[in-house]
């Protein structure tokens, strides 16, 4: 897998300064919205073979919603693989190619994807994984 350039992401998508844009109970709104716009909790919607990714990526954004609100109860190991695959989530699903976005959508999946990249840099924070 390629391994995550938020670099790259930036100069694609022209996110520059996540910090002024969100905070952490925006960004857990954001995800949630992204969660049911994606239909990442449907496996019916999903091939029967790509489902357990989804899935395994879907926890990652429910345990930093968690997390941006404030629940401190998660490990720091959780936490830990929560913001790994939150940065590799952009990737793996185009999200971080705005080619990919459809048109009347990009406004959201922008936001959507700044949430994301904010929740993974919001998890790696010294004080969430304590």
């Amino acid at each position: 897998m390629k391994s995550f350039d938020l670099e790259s992401v930036w100069q694609r998508t022209g996110i520059h300064e996540m910090s002024e844009l969100l905070d952490p109970i925006r960004a857990a709104r954001l995800l949630e919205r992204w969660v049911n716009f994606y239909g990442m909790d449907d496996k019916d919607a999903w091939p029967t073979e790509d489902y357990p990714d989804v899935k395994r990526y879907l926890l990652a954004m429910e345990l930093a919603i968690e997390v941006l609100r404030g629940n401190k109860s998660k490990t720091a190991a959780d936490i830990r693989k929560a913001a790994t695959l939150l940065e590799e989530w952009p990737n793996v699903h185009s999200m971080d190619d705005p080619s990919h976005w459809e048109s009347e959508d990009f406004p959201f999946v922008l936001n959507a994807l700044k949430a994301i990249l904010f929740a993974a840099s919001f998890l790696k924070e010294p004080q969430q994984s304590q």
